[in-house]
């Protein structure tokens, strides 16, 4: 005989893991001739919904899973609600029943923690040996006993036969002596949840013991006031969540620890067991005096405290308190906390509660939460996956501070560090380009002795990257002060390794290499400057090759000769046309190499090019900057007229440029290609343009989601007519 049985909880509407069970107990008396009951699990009165009852029946039959009995299909295995079946087993609650071998006499009880979708709902407990039982055992007034030793093995608590012996020995010989005595029914493989050691990777056994206890919910009052009020900011803010949830459910916190080292708790035993806490034996044994009206021998409690405990002290016990001296006036409150989001329970709620309760001060104005370190697939490191990247190694291979400028880069807020080996790797290569930044300086004589006045500029490419290094150190700034040390990274990686190497390093050579002796000392000058002050920017992340650079090129003559005590980057510079052609500049320079490699043009390789399609002004541009355009974008002549040649049209900020190559290239190939990405360009467009016509979306997602979309959009159309426009011209 089979009867399954499928006990769903009317507390909503029936989610797709109900189905699946239902399913399969369906199946299941089907494939056996069995029989399906449906019983409803409705003992919880507090979250029942009166329409998820008819709901549950609809969605079953929705899904042509029949039952045999239930709630509208009488059978002889009812009530068919769990309610209903109270009256069942009432007649036994408080009545005794007898343990099988111990022969011990136990209460009969009624709980709600028993869950029948896991069982019976019948079950023995052991308030002593398990958490949750033990609030059933309190709720209920039940004996706790305690059949443990300190070492794991059965006391005098049990029958005979088992004292002394090991917890497993014990359960083995319990199996064997339920076999034999016929008591045994059947075996089943049931998953549950063991507590291990972390060290020990040893089974935890609860145990029964006195402990000390701190009322940590009062604790936590001013706590939590002072986060809800911003005077403490968590950075991502989105941990403070994580903080008042466990602060809203705190429990009272056991302090008192059974190991040989750590703070010993400050309380003294009389002879009678009266307990005496003061902040030394001379004052504990004062107030015994007192109490006993003669001098009685004290022992100390030989418990210490929760290592959380101690550490909780950290932010003022370390800095003279209780002594109210000038290191606790000076460093107490202390600006940020870095911490990990794994101990924001243990150790930075604490040192908020006591700061509160002892100093009245909350100890740190922020919490830096940082990312965890995994490796490139995002696992956690573990010596038994063989993942794990030793530092050292790192270090030792690409140096320190290319490890240090990695794990900044990559520290974005809310996400862990997946980190690699390559990632450490192209770092590297940016301390390299730092390096011989600073070789191309001293190959120029671009001396240092004279930086330490910001130089005046008149030539446009000075003007423009003095702008970008203050705006540069501006938003570094900002990102330092937001916490954004990823962003803050990229902000001058982007400048020295882009702004300041690739384009001003290059644009400053066609002065460099000229006759003209004024501009040639007005670029060294400035070329010095901004490198020094970049050192400074730098430092912070990357301090061990500045530093090196900085007194290689004994960049401050003063006594201070360190670059770690140099001031931080000053100055203003008004924006003004020089920076606009230096940009358009760059722009053309930066079109015309991605050009030559769409069209699978050698970078190396010189073309021409026509202008007799653009106005007048933007001819006169390329003339006055034709020096630089020939040596960077690789142009051997400048056409005023088309001529008879293999050509491409090239469209850069609404002015058509005729490209003519020497090099055999197959036409019809890159055409072909070109039209790949524009059709693959139009199906971007397609999908950016569904989401914004979809009010939904508009609607909900952040407003600087919805406006990049139509930048998106309108980038995408724009590099559309500019594929046509060269495919045209092939």
């Amino acid at each position: 005989m089979v009867r399954v049985r499928f006990a769903p909880s009317p507390t909503g509407l029936l989610h797709i893991g109900g189905v699946r069970t239902a399913l399969y107990n369906f199946l299941f008396a089907k494939q056996n001739k069995g029989t399906f009951i449906l019983r409803i699990e409705d003992t919880d009165q507090a979250r029942y919904v009166d329409f998820a009852e008819d709901y549950i029946k609809k969605s079953l039959e929705w899904c042509n899973i029949y039952y045999d009995e239930g709630v509208d299909k009488k059978g002889d295995k009812g009530p068919y609600r769990q309610s209903q079946r109270k009256a069942i087993y009432k007649k036994y609650v408080n009545k005794l029943a007898v343990i099988p071998i111990v022969n011990r006499k136990i209460k009969i009880i009624t709980d709600n923690y028993a869950d029948p979708e896991q069982g019976t709902g019948a079950l023995k407990i052991t308030p002593a040996h398990d958490f949750n039982d033990y609030e059933v055992g309190k709720r209920n007034n039940l004996d706790i006993i305690n059949i443990f030793t300190r070492d794991g093995k059965i006391n005098n608590n049990a029958i005979s036969s088992y004292v002394g012996l090991d917890r497993f020995e014990a359960r083995k010989k319990i199996l064997n002596e339920l076999k034999e005595k016929d008591y045994f029914v059947k075996e089943e493989n049931i998953k549950n949840k063991v507590p291990y050691g972390d060290r020990s990777n040893s089974i935890i056994e609860p145990f029964l013991t006195e402990q000390w206890f701190v009322d940590a919910k009062k604790l936590s009052i001013k706590a939590k006031k002072i986060v809800k009020s911003k005077k403490t900011n968590f950075f991502p803010s989105n941990w403070s969540k994580t903080y008042f949830q466990w602060m809203n459910n705190i429990e009272p916190w056991c302090v008192s620890r059974q190991l040989w080292w750590g703070h010993q708790i400050p309380a003294w035993y009389g002879p009678d067991k009266k307990i005496f806490v003061a902040s030394n034996e001379n004052e504990a044994k004062k107030n015994a005096y007192k109490f006993y009206k003669k001098n009685v021998t004290l022992v100390r409690d030989p418990d210490v405290l929760d290592t959380w405990f101690s550490s909780g002290l950290w932010a003022f016990a370390t800095l003279g308190w209780p002594s109210n001296n000038e290191y606790l006036k000076k460093f107490y409150p202390t600006s940020v906390l870095v911490t990990g989001f794994d101990i924001i329970f243990f150790w930075v709620a604490r040192m908020i509660m006591f700061g509160m309760e002892f100093m009245n001060k909350e100890p740190f104005k922020d919490i830096y939460v940082h990312a965890l370190v995994r490796d490139e697939k995002g696992q956690k490191m573990s010596k038994s996956k063989g993942n794990v990247i030793d530092p050292l190694d790192l270090i030792n291979k690409y140096s320190a501070d290319a490890l240090r400028f990695t794990l900044l880069s990559m520290a974005s807020p809310g996400r862990d560090v997946k980190l690699s080996e390559e990632r450490v790797k192209g770092y590297r290569n940016f301390l390299n380009k730092l390096w011989n930044a600073n070789n191309f300086l001293k190959h120029n004589k671009c001396t240092f002795k004279n930086t330490k006045k910001t130089p005046k500029s008149k030539i446009n490419i000075n003007k423009w990257i003095h702008f970008e290094l203050l705006n540069t150190k501006k938003n570094v700034e900002k990102n330092i002060k937001d916490y954004r040390f990823d962003e803050a990274a990229r902000n001058i990686y982007q400048f020295v390794w882009h702004s300041y190497c690739d384009w001003y390093l290059e644009l400053s050579k066609t002065i460099l290499y000229s006759d003209n002796k004024k501009d040639i000392d007005e670029v060294k000058e400035m070329a010095s400057y901004v490198f020094k002050e970049i050192l400074v920017l730098l430092h912070p992340f990357i301090p061990f090759i500045t530093e090196e650079i900085w007194l290689k090129n004994k960049l401050d003559n003063s006594n201070k000769n360190y670059l770690m005590l140099t001031n931080w980057p000053d100055g203003k510079v008004q924006k003004d046309k020089s920076f606009k052609d230096v940009e358009n500049l760059i722009h053309i320079i930066s079109e015309i190499r991605s050009f030559k490699n769409e069209l699978n043009i050698s970078p190396g390789s010189f073309i021409d090019i026509s202008t007799s399609k653009i106005d007048k002004k933007n001819r006169d541009f390329l003339s006055k900057n034709e020096t630089v355009l020939k040596k960077l974008g690789r142009i051997s002549n400048f056409l005023s007229d088309d001529i008879n040649k293999p050509s491409a049209s090239l469209v850069i900020k609404g002015n058509v440029l005729k490209l003519y190559f020497e090099e055999n290239i197959d036409l019809n190939l890159i055409k072909e290609n070109l039209l790949n990405k524009q059709a693959k360009y139009k199906a971007e467009m397609d999908k950016i343009h569904s989401r914004l016509k979809n009010k939904d979306f508009v609607k909900r997602a952040p407003k600087h989601i919805v406006e990049q979309e139509k930048t998106n959009y309108n980038n995408l159309q724009n590099d559309i007519k500019k594929i046509s426009l060269t495919v045209k011209s092939l």
